[in-house]
């Protein structure tokens, strides 16, 4: 990451010295980031755009961030370090299965926490038993034990990934998702390495065709649970349908439509309990949007809507914005003037920087219109 902070200065034709008196930085200090030997942090990045009058480095640097760390899984770094530092606790002993469960609990106590209330108090709070969760892969274990924990602490790492996600956090987004896959690349489940993978691609949005590119061939994987498979589906469908490869979109939203349309006999793991039709019904609209065909979207918005109770706070407040915008682009102000009341009520129990920032955005849309 450092190194693209150095182009982005030689190709500006500024020496470090300069640089450092435009962010205000020693230079023995930005030389350790160019270099590699200190963390580029996301005002690190910011103070370079500000400086050099450029724009996307963060983005770009994201980008090749996840796609590193999707491609070299087993590197030598110490997992801790993806933690910034922070001390784990000093446990001794073999891991066993009493373990293995509690994380898998502490995955589905702050799913619920995120899903309900939003990203920023799921974020607030899952510092701790991460940190405790990655304390234990250094401990003896059998080999099937640390397969299954290395799957339940990707799990985590992952839930909280999205969580700081939802409340604009990039950094800590990346290196979340870092820990998430090289994590999981250890473990023992398929249909959680898929949905890493769909998250991962889902922060990668401003880059749909990259997005996309990171999701080839998962729906089709046996291995992985046919509804986590129609999800992969119609996630990539919504990157292809940013990126204007509209037909391959279509088919890929057929496919995950046809996969959502059968029974199962196996069970979904215990961190993929959100993986509802209504989720899924969400996914779809959002996609079938991006592509133009508002109806479809529409219906499955309201499909979703109808199935969200009140543990699927952030998933409400989200559909009701996005039903918003499909009304506003099939020239149904009114309808788009109630879902953007609604979505402001609702958003008073939920904290969730994502959706407030499209609520924001509908709202200065209609207010164009009046």
């Amino acid at each position: 990451m450092g190194a693209t902070l150095r182009a982005a200065r030689e190709g500006a034709g500024v020496s470090l010295r300069e640089m450092s008196q435009r962010v205000h930085m020693v230079s023995s200090y930005l030389s350790l980031l160019e270099t590699g030997k200190r963390p580029v942090l996301h005002k690190h990045i910011k103070a370079y755009e500000r400086a050099l009058g450029v724009k996307g480095l963060a983005d770009d640097m994201d980008r090749r961030a996840l796609l590193t760390a999707l491609a070299t899984a087993a590197a030598s770094e110490p997992l801790a370090r993806l933690l910034d530092g922070l001390v784990s606790p000093g446990e001794t002993g073999q891991v066993g299965r009493i373990e293995v469960e509690a994380v898998r609990e502490s995955v589905q106590h702050h799913s619920a926490m995120d899903l309900q209330y939003g990203g920023k108090v799921a974020a607030s709070v899952g510092g701790d038993s991460l940190r405790w969760a990655v304390s234990l892969l250094g401990r003896p274990m059998t080999s099937g034990t640390r397969k299954a924990l290395s799957s339940a602490v990707a799990s985590l790492s992952d839930r909280l990934a999205w969580s700081f996600h939802d409340s604009g956090l990039k950094y800590q987004t990346r290196r979340l998702s870092e820990l998430a896959i090289r994590t999981s690349n250890e473990g023992n489940d398929p249909t959680l390495t898929a949905h890493i993978r769909l998250n991962v691609a889902a922060f990668m949005e401003t880059m749909p065709r990259d997005a996309a590119a990171m999701l080839t061939g998962i729906p089709q994987e046996s291995g992985v649970h046919p509804l986590e498979r129609a999800n992969v589906a119609a996630g990539s469908a919504l990157h292809l349908g940013n990126a204007g490869e509209i037909r391959e979109a279509k088919n890929l939203l057929g496919l995950a439509e046809d996969l959502i349309g059968k029974d199962y006999p196996d069970e979904l793991p215990s961190w993929a309990g959100f993986l509802s039709e209504p989720h899924l019904c969400a996914i779809l609209g959002h996609s079938y949007k991006a592509i133009g065909e508002y109806e479809k979207a529409a219906s499955y918005c309201q499909q979703a809507l109808r199935g969200f109770g009140p543990e699927r706070g952030r998933g409400r407040v989200t559909v009701m914005v996005r039903l918003g915008l499909v009304r506003l682009a099939q020239g149904r102000v009114e309808d788009a003037r109630e879902q953007a009341e609604a979505a402001r009520r609702a958003m008073t129990t939920v904290n969730s920087v994502q959706t407030q920032r499209t609520l924001d955005q509908l709202t200065r849309r209609l207010d164009v219109l009046t």
